[in-house]
């Protein structure tokens, strides 16, 4: 149910994306990025979910499942891009969450350069997890650029 342009689940959970990671996934886009779901949760929740607040279609993979496998579920998407002749190296992999749980699995699973986002803790905000991504994976610090990499 909507409520004032959150998203109330039947337990009364609100959900409300945060718009400067909506803002951060579509400049990852923009920049030639492959965007996952990788959530500890019910497909069809986070799906109803995504579909209602208009960003499903910002993650080209959903790789959702109740399970707290996250590094078999990334290993997985890897592998099925490989498959179809799209190999992404570890140190292209741009890991996202708010928990650092899986990360030891993730890396031993899909190698240890993965770059994990370990936001509000580790990282700030999305503008310095941006300035990561540019200096790690597109190669173009944002000192370069001037600031926050604009």
């Amino acid at each position: 149910m909507w409520r004032g342009g959150v998203l109330v689940s039947e337990n009364g959970t609100r959900i409300r994306p945060y718009q400067d990671a909506i803002e951060f996934i579509r400049w990852c886009r923009s920049n030639g990025a492959i965007t996952c779901t990788l959530s500890w949760n019910r497909f069809d929740y986070v799906e109803e979910a995504l579909k209602k607040l208009g960003i499903w279609e910002l993650f080209d993979l959903h790789a959702t499942e109740y399970t707290p496998d996250k590094a078999g579920r990334l290993r997985r998407v890897l592998d099925g891009l490989a498959g179809g002749g799209l190999v992404i190296p570890p140190e292209r992999v741009v890991y996202v969450d708010d928990r650092d749980i899986h990360m030891e699995e993730i890396r031993r699973q899909v190698g240890g350069e993965v770059i994990f986002i370990h936001i509000w803790k580790v990282i700030r905000d999305y503008a310095e997890a941006r300035r990561i991504v540019e200096d790690k994976v597109l190669g173009t610090p944002a000192a370069r650029e001037g600031p926050a990499g604009q």
